[in-house]
This record gives structure tokens, C-alpha cells and sequence, in this order.
């Protein structure tokens, strides 16, 4: 893990990998645009994913794990956790970076994040 990651990207296969360059990060998420949302309406983590995803289901395989650590990290149960496809990014935002919208997570956040990987059954660094 990076001494500072921004990032943590789940693959449908379960791997996990932490970055500190969101555009490392993009660029896994596929060559149909990438859609971004809060995790929660509260929150300072932002979710990146394929904007095509769900409409492209041969492309995409669903990634349960994705779906399984988002919903930790959110608090909400994995039974009602929206389905996600593809790689999926979970990282720290800050409107204020101009850059790339992204700042270094928190001690917490990875903590937790950890944590929902592990809970998930994700492998990686």
C-alpha cells in the first residue's frame, strides 16, 4: 500500500489494489467514461466506475466484492447494496484539490476500508 493512498480499486476477481494516482485507477475502469457518485450523501468518499457498466453486462462482470465493501464502508447492509459491474474505485474527495479531486484517506477510512475488504473475501495489497 502506498505510504498515502487516495484510492483503493476492487476488481470483480476480488483483488484489491491501493493507489496514490486516481488517473491509474481510471484508467482500469474501462474505455466507456467513467460515472462517479458520493457513497453516501454525508460522505467524503466518492465512487468511480464505468459509466457503461451496467448497460454493457458481456464487458462487465459483476463484482460482488465491490458491491459487499461499499456497503460496509457505508453502513448499510449487503443484502440492499446497489449491484456494480466491472472494476469499481472507492476514493477520498476534496472539491478543493483542482487537480484531481482527490485527496489521501484518512487513517479511519482505511481502517474501515480495510476492514470491508477483508469482510468482503478481497485479496491484494
Amino acid at each position: 500500500m502506498p505510504a498515502s493512498p487516495v484510492y483503493v480499486l476492487v476488481h470483480p476477481d476480488g483483488r484489491a489494489e491501493w493507489g496514490d494516482q486516481i488517473s491509474t485507477a481510471e484508467k482500469a475502469l474501462g474505455p466507456h467514461g467513467i460515472g462517479r457518485a458520493f457513497l453516501t450523501d454525508d460522505a467524503r468518499l466518492r465512487i468511480a466506475t464505468s459509466d457503461c457498466a451496467l448497460l454493457l453486462r458481456e464487458e462487465y462482470p459483476a463484482n460482488p466484492f465491490a458491491s459487499a465493501v461499499l456497503a460496509h464502508v457505508a453502513g448499510i447492509p449487503a443484502q440492499v447494496a446497489p449491484e456494480t459491474r466491472g472494476p469499481v474505485a472507492l476514493f477520498g474527495y476534496d472539491s478543493r484539490n483542482e487537480w484531481d479531486s482527490t485527496r489521501p484517506l484518512s487513517d479511519d477510512e482505511r481502517a474501515l476500508i480495510t476492514e470491508a475488504l477483508s469482510i468482503a473475501g478481497c485479496t491484494g495489497d
